[in-house]
């Protein structure tokens, strides 16, 4: 009897099949993994939230998604699945020689330094010199801006370059704002972006020495806005009264007592 897994590569084969669904057919592994993006945003979500059952039906699409990439892959390469979960065993047990090897690490910071030289030996193998690399890690166009200044700021510090305390963070916190605030004065577009863009860095600096992820801080901000402006919709609809119209001391009241009921 197939296994719960074999069935589902079956039934994406099916789709992917002549006579099967015209949407997973015309899909490429450039849609499919732009999808498994998609997939992934929706699962943190889930775990913020908290939601056991949402987390389970995300991580299946998830699973679904990186069984679908493999399988339009597979459609052109000699690759399987099976190939796919071989690869990512061997190189787990291969990075993680305290644990199935015969080396020592005791903390997480040794841990991660075994992992890191673990790779550079990797590189090494496949004719890159990593003592010839950037300290900041290579990252997709795709990767979210905030999560990107966040590991850019990691890399650095962990090199040396930071601040000696977080004050130093504040201050130049307070510089960009200054400097931002200028710019919008000045009214010139482009060093507006600029300004912003800068100040947006510093907030993420910020939050790193907090340990805060600034993505999933974000995040969590964007849910609560969204639920407080339902409550606040729902507020006006009832009364039969546009939003537009309100004027904003109603809106505020309304906005105030949405928090209220939300907190």
């Amino acid at each position: 009897m197939p296994s719960h897994f074999e069935e589902l590569l079956a039934t994406i084969r099916t789709l992917r099949a002549p006579g099967g669904c015209p949407w997973d057919r015309k899909q490429t592994l450039h849609n499919a993994a732009r999808y498994l993006m998609d997939e992934a945003g929706e699962l943190v979500d889930a775990t913020l939230d908290e939601d056991i059952e949402g987390s389970r039906e995300e991580l299946a699409d998830l699973l679904f998604m990186t069984c679908f990439c493999t399988e339009i892959l597979g459609e052109t390469e000699k690759v399987t699945m099976q190939d796919i979960a071989r690869e990512g065993n061997a190189k787990l047990i291969r990075r993680h020689p305290h644990v199935f090897g015969d080396t020592e690490a005791r903390t997480t910071a040794e841990s991660q330094e075994q992992w890191n030289a673990i790779k550079r030996e990797e590189k090494r193998a496949k004719g890159i010199d990593p003592d010839r690399e950037s300290s900041l890690k290579d990252m997709p166009s795709s990767t979210a801006p905030l999560h990107q200044a966040y590991t850019y700021q990691k890399d650095a510090a962990d090199h040396g370059f930071d601040w000696p305390d977080v004050n130093g963070v504040w201050a130049k916190l307070d510089e960009e704002l200054t400097e931002f605030k200028d710019a919008v004065e000045d009214g010139k577009p482009a060093a507006i972006q600029h300004e912003l863009g800068d100040l947006l860095f510093s907030i993420v600096n910020l939050a790193r020495w907090h340990k805060i992820q600034p993505d999933m801080a974000l995040r969590q901000a964007n849910n609560r806005f969204r639920d407080r402006f339902h409550l606040v919709e729902e507020d006006f609809k009832s009364r039969g009264v546009d939003m537009k119209d309100a004027g904003i001391d109603a809106l505020e009241a309304s906005w105030q007592d949405a928090k209220r009921r939300l907190s």
